[in-house]
Parts: C-alpha cells; structure tokens; sequence
C-alpha cells in the first residue's frame, strides 16, 4: 500500500516537474518576443517568436493542472490576440499595425503574469 501511495506522489511531482519546465520555457519564449526588435526583425521575425510562445503555451497547457486552467485560459486568447494583430501586418510595418503588434505583446505580457504566478511552487 505505501509502495502505491509513493509512486502517486512521484507522479504528482513529475507533472509538477513539466509545468514547471513548460512554464520556464514559455517564460522564457515571452521574455525574446518582449524585447523583439520589431523593425529590424520584421514579420518573419515576430511570426517565428510567436510560434515560438504558441509551442510552449501548448506544452504548458498540457502539463497545467485544473488549478492553472483559467490562467492558460487568458494566456491562450492573449496570444490568439496578437496572431490576429500579426496577421493584419500583410508584411508591411507601418506604425498603426506596428502600435497593434506592440499592445497585444502587453496583453501577452500581463496574461503571463498570471501564469507565472501560478508557477510559484516550482
């Protein structure tokens, strides 16, 4: 019986273990789009750090518990906020959809916090 209740435990840390990772990766996913140099890197640029953040905001979801839910939740519909202001840059940068860009990566940036937050036992 202790032998069973043991290997529970390991499982619970082992999936405390990949939130934990899943959530330094994405943090750290988020903290290169944060300082993304949108000018000089462009469209491809941004979109190559996005897919980056949606890669690991997959992973973190999958490792989330029921208790981190509705923060990945919000991360989730930020990050869709700024596919969508991504997708109306065309390839052109000018400073309206620049401006977009740069408040749905603040959008992002305070969803992540929340996120983070929840990573607090790690």
């Amino acid at each position: 019986m202790l032998v069973v209740a043991g290997c529970g435990s390991d499982d619970d840390e082992s999936a405390q273990d990949q939130y934990c990772a899943a959530g330094e990766s994405l943090e750290t996913s988020l903290d290169e789009l944060a300082d993304l140099d949108l000018v000089a890197e462009g469209t491809d640029g941004v979109t190559a750090a996005v897919d980056q953040v949606q890669s690991d905001l997959d992973d973190l979801r999958d490792s989330a518990s029921d208790a981190a839910a509705d923060e990945v939740g919000a991360l989730e519909q930020a990050v869709d906020g700024l596919n969508d202001a991504i997708s109306t840059l065309g390839g052109d940068l000018t400073s309206d959809n620049a401006t977009a860009v740069s408040t749905a990566i603040e959008n992002v940036g305070a969803a992540t916090q929340s996120v983070l937050d929840t990573l607090s036992d790690c």
